[in-house]
């Protein structure tokens, strides 16, 4: 009688602490690693969670809200979320987040990097350092070498917003190889909307 009560409190236990909302079938979290640190990231378990905050908004003005194509650019892979996790447990290249930095210290995707869209718009200092961390080389007549680039992934806002399409053709033009570049459409909305994790990012100085 006692094995029998304890095997049923174990199944219980079991139970009470297992996902109830799961990201695909057997699948309850993804695990991220980044600067040495470990994410969890799952969907909220609540289910009569909604989200409350602007990405609660279905609408914005035009100019300059209007919404982007699906796919960015021939050769540019468009990702969902499922394809997001997997580049990003898998550490499968750098995980950019192309919004203004005050969107970022808000709320953003674990893991992600902020590299604002403007940054690749002009020849800076904030361009060179960038592109150089990516894997671009320059050579002494200025122009800038590709060949042993990381591959990336960048997002925004969500398919309203046009910061990281800007950002790719940014970098299209200045050469970076559309094979490395990888386009997260849904963004932080999609994101949010489906209940993923999303952390409020340290501040670096």
């Amino acid at each position: 009688m006692r094995l029998k009560y304890f095997t049923m409190f174990a199944v219980s236990t079991l139970i009470s602490h297992a996902n109830i909302v799961e990201i695909t079938e057997g699948v309850p979290f993804v695990t991220v690693k980044s600067d040495g640190q470990t994410y969890k990231i799952q969907r909220v378990q609540e289910e009569d969670t909604y989200l409350t905050n602007t990405f609660a908004l279905t609408s914005r003005p035009s100019p300059p809200f209007f919404i982007e194509p699906f796919s960015v650019s021939e050769g540019i892979e468009t990702f969902g979320e499922l394809e997001v996790l997997d580049f990003i447990s898998k550490q499968k290249g750098t995980f950019i987040d192309a919004r203004l930095s005050n969107w970022f210290k808000k709320s953003a995707i674990p893991s992600a990097v902020n590299m604002p869209f403007k940054v690749f718009l002009s020849d800076t200092e904030a361009r060179t350092k960038a592109l150089k961390s990516l894997g671009a080389t320059q050579g002494k007549d200025n122009k800038w070498s590709f060949t042993s680039v990381k591959t990336i992934l960048l997002y925004c806002n969500g398919a309203w917003c046009g910061q990281s399409p800007t950002a790719i053709e940014a970098l299209i033009e200045l050469g970076y190889p559309k094979s490395k570049m990888k386009y997260y459409r849904g963004g932080m909305q999609s994101w949010q909307l489906l209940g993923l994790t999303t952390i409020v990012p340290k501040e670096t100085k």
